[in-house]
This record gives C-alpha cells, sequence and structure tokens, in this order.
C-alpha cells in the first residue's frame, strides 16, 4: 500500500551542510521532496554540481527531486566598514552615504542604495541587520542621510538595510539575477523565485526573461514586502506558487502582524488553487541542537493546519549541524498533524467545466474509500485541481513529462509519476494505471481508484472527465 510520508511537502536549502550523494539520497529518503538552491550564495560551480547530485539521486531512486532556484534579490546593504564594524549607541548618530560618495569618515557607512537621499524625509525609519539596529532619519544633506540611533548595537560590514516606508527606485531584478537566471534555465530547473516582489509587474517582467530564454519554468513570487501583501490579488493573477517569506516580512512588517498577514496569504491561495510555502526560522534551533523547541514544532503545524503545501528548511538543511534531523523531524510532525486536521473545502474561483470537475471529486472523495486519485495530466493542471480539493485520497499525478513530473512534486498531496508508455483511450489509461499502482504497491485488486483527466488525451489544460474504477 501507499507508505507513510507526509502529503505537506518538505523543501530543504542545500548548502555544504549537505551537499553530498549518500546524505541528499537520505534526505529524499526522509520526507524531502524540493531542494532550494539559494543563489544568495555559493559559486555556479557549487550550484551545477549539486544540481547533477540530485538529479542522479532522483534517477537511482525513482523518485521526483524538484528543483527550486531562489534569485537573491534587490538587497540593499551596508558597504564595507574600515574595521569592518563599528558600535552605535542609542541616542548617537550615524551618517549613510551612497558608495561612491563615502570615505570613510567616523560617524559614517556607505550604503548600496544611491537614491536615499532623494526618497528619505525626517522621521523615515531605516532598519539594519535583520532589524535588530533602528535608525530614524534626522536630516538630508545632499547625498547624505544623518540618522539618530534608536536602537543601537555592533554594525558589521554587509548587512541588511531595510527601508519599510519607502518605495523604493529598485529594479524587479538584478543584473546578478539575470545572470543566475540564465544558469538556472540551462541547468534545468523546475521552479524560480523571485525575491522582493512588490507588484504583478515584477512577475511579468520575470517571465517576459524566462520567455527570452525559451524556458517553461514555473514562477514563485516571494511576498516580503508590505507592497506585496497590499498587491496580493494581482500578484496571485500572475504566479505559479507563492513563498511567505518570513524573514524579511517580519523586519519589513511589525511582527505582530506576520502571523495573521501568513494565514490570509495561505487562505488565498489556496482558494485559488495555487501552491504556497511557509519558510524562515521554521526549526531553527537544530541549525545547533538536534531537535525543535515545542514553539518551533507548533509553528510547523500550525502552518500545516493553515493550509500550507509545503514548509522549509533553511540554515536547519544549509548549514546546520543536523540536516537530516531536520527533515526528518519536519516529516514526523506533518504526519502527526495530517491524521488529525480537516481542511476547509473552498469553493470553486470560477464556475467552468474544470471546477465542476473538482466539486464533483471532492462529493465522491468524501462518500467513497478511495485507494488514489490518480490524475493523467500533461500540464500538470488536473493534479493542481485535485489537490486544491484537499481529497482524503493521496493523488496520484501520471504525466510524460519529465519537467511536469518534477514541478508537481512541491503540490500538497501529489505524487507524481511518469509514465513510460503512451495511452490515447480511457481502457488503455485504465489498463497502464493498474500495472503502474501494483508495481510501486499503490493499490491492490479490488481497490477503489478515481481516474480525472481530459479528453483527447495529451492535450493540455482540458480537465472534463472524472471515471470510479476498480483495480482487476
Amino acid at each position: 500500500m501507499l507508505p507513510q510520508s507526509p502529503r505537506t511537502k518538505i523543501v530543504a536549502t542545500i548548502g555544504p551542510a549537505s551537499r553530498s550523494p549518500d546524505l541528499l539520497k537520505q534526505m529524499v529518503l526522509s520526507g524531502m521532496s524540493v531542494a532550494r538552491l539559494n543563489f544568495s550564495h555559493g559559486s555556479y560551480d557549487d550550484h551545477a554540481q549539486t544540481v547533477a547530485l540530485l538529479r542522479d539521486v532522483s534517477r537511482e531512486l525513482d523518485m521526483p527531486v524538484t528543483l527550486l532556484q531562489d534569485l537573491q534579490g534587490p538587497k540593499i546593504r551596508v558597504g564595507q566598514l574600515p574595521a569592518g564594524s563599528i558600535p552605535l549607541t542609542d541616542g548617537g548618530l550615524l551618517t549613510l552615504m551612497p558608495e561612491d560618495a563615502y570615505a570613510g569618515e567616523p560617524g559614517t557607512a556607505a550604503i548600496d542604495y544611491p537614491y536615499l537621499a532623494e526618497e528619505a524625509e525626517p522621521g523615515t525609519q531605516i532598519l539594519l541587520d535583520d532589524g535588530l539596529l533602528e535608525l530614524r532619519v534626522k536630516h538630508v544633506a545632499e547625498r547624505a542621510v544623518q540618522c539618530e540611533v534608536v536602537k543601537g548595537g555592533i554594525l558589521k560590514s554587509r548587512k541588511g538595510v531595510n527601508l519599510p516606508s519607502l518605495n523604493l527606485l529598485l529594479p524587479s531584478m538584478t543584473e546578478k539575477d539575470k545572470a543566475d537566471l540564465a544558469f538556472g534555465v540551462l541547468q534545468g530547473v523546475d521552479w524560480v523565485s523571485l525575491s522582493f516582489v512588490r507588484q504583478a509587474e515584477d512577475l511579468r517582467s520575470l517571465k517576459a526573461l524566462l520567455g527570452e530564454h525559451k524556458a517553461d519554468v514555473a514562477i514563485i513570487a516571494k511576498i516580503e514586502k508590505p507592497q506585496a501583501v497590499e498587491n496580493l490579488e494581482t500578484i496571485l493573477d500572475e504566479c505559479d506558487g507563492v513563498m511567505v517569506a518570513r524573514g524579511d516580512m517580519g523586519v519589513e512588517v511589525s511582527p505582530e502582524r506576520v502571523p495573521m498577514i501568513q494565514k490570509h496569504i495561505i487562505r488565498r491561495c489556496n482558494q485559488r488553487g495555487i501552491p504556497v510555502i511557509t519558510a524562515t526560522q521554521m526549526l531553527e534551533s537544530m541549525i545547533q541542537n538536534p531537535r525543535p523547541t515545542r514553539a518551533e514544532a507548533s509553528d510547523v503545524a500550525n502552518a500545516i493546519v493553515d493550509g500550507t503545501d509545503a514548509v522549509m528548511l533553511s540554515g536547519e538543511s544549509a548549514v546546520g549541524a543536523y540536516p537530516l534531523d531536520a527533515v526528518g523531524m519536519m516529516a514526523r510532525i506533518a504526519c502527526e498533524v495530517e491524521k488529525e486536521v480537516e481542511f476547509e473545502n473552498h469553493p470553486p474561483v470560477k464556475n467552468d467545466e474544470a471546477n465542476a470537475i473538482s466539486e464533483a471529486l471532492n462529493a465522491i472523495d468524501s462518500m467513497l474509500e478511495l485507494r488514489c486519485i490518480v490524475a493523467l495530466t500533461t500540464s500538470g493542471y488536473s493534479a493542481l485541481l485535485a489537490a486544491a480539493e484537499r481529497p482524503r485520497a493521496v493523488v496520484v499525478a501520471l504525466t510524460p513529462y519529465e519537467a511536469i513530473y518534477h514541478r508537481l512534486n512541491l503540490v500538497w498531496g501529489v505524487r507524481p509519476v511518469l509514465m513510460a508508455q503512451e495511452v490515447t483511450t480511457l481502457e488503455e489509461a485504465a489498463a497502464y494505471i493498474d500495472v503502474v499502482l501494483r508495481e510501486r504497491n499503490m493499490a491492490q485488486s479490488g481497490d477503489r481508484i478515481l481516474i480525472m483527466g481530459g479528453i483527447p488525451f495529451g492535450q493540455s489544460g482540458t480537465t472534463n472527465f472524472l471515471k470510479l474504477h476498480r483495480l482487476s
């Protein structure tokens, strides 16, 4: 029968702590579905080696492993400080200057955003080092911005700068991002996530670049800016998936607002049938410790109860001491929660044939004991429709395309299977499904399954039939 594994997908960031063939294999077997390649760190050689290892592991295990390229985005940082760091005292002063005007004078620091003096005004809040340090603008003189230190500490070179109240004059993608994207396309990534999305136009720009590369890659909008929260509905119109990126969000938005923003984003993604990842500091203490805190376990559990498709490990799996334990812990939390939770059934977004099919699927799943739901899909659409209903039965997605096989592995409750032969009729499909489910120990004779897909076969985006079937 279908082996016990979480229906919530686990995204693990790959880094120095996890970049070995044996460990990657164990992480996949322990529940990792998606490997995140963080392009804020690592060389192209590092990432190319990681991609090759992951594809080898996927083939060896005959299991999909999804590659998620995470672009760095236009992150503002403090420049290089002469001594590497400077102390900031509460009530003291610090003058920020663009890098080309900075000469290392005492009481000054450079930032790599040249337009601060044009946009800032007295009272503007400036956060440094993930919000650990806080400044307020006192005075602007030409290109120099004099600030009062509200929360002091040690400011180190290259720490991040956040300007929550300003609509920054930054491109959605830097030149580095564009070069990284071209590299990722050549490496065959399955998803690409865009950092610091502010509006739908940012995603349209990414789509245009992918079009220039003739690349069919699904895109994720990282929601971490206040402007993205405000523009959420138009952003959802343009993306294939969403990441609730709580790191910078927790700096740019007051921390007490983040939990309800997270719930709202997950709910809207569920209602639209768009996969959503919840990310940042989920099991943070496992970077150093073999077990998480109770609060962290509850955080992961609550995201799953809310309806997230995936939960993500960052430093825990990239640089932590216990990457495999972190994956295993996340999988055990997910399996435990999924035994108890009853997901909300969302009304269809559109009154069309496909959504009517998904509503009928939900009714069948709730009335009958199904061994699984088999979605025959060329584009992934049928599997997405089925998963959006959060059915009791596992969704087995049969697809002839390797790109869709890997892409669907991010979606809640979906187990992709790569088809080894073409089917042209429903009778051929049913016979092939019988063989596949038996070979993979997913079902046995007499089990009831529900088949869904589109006729004629092979036509992308048409989901127009459901068939109840018993394995012979």
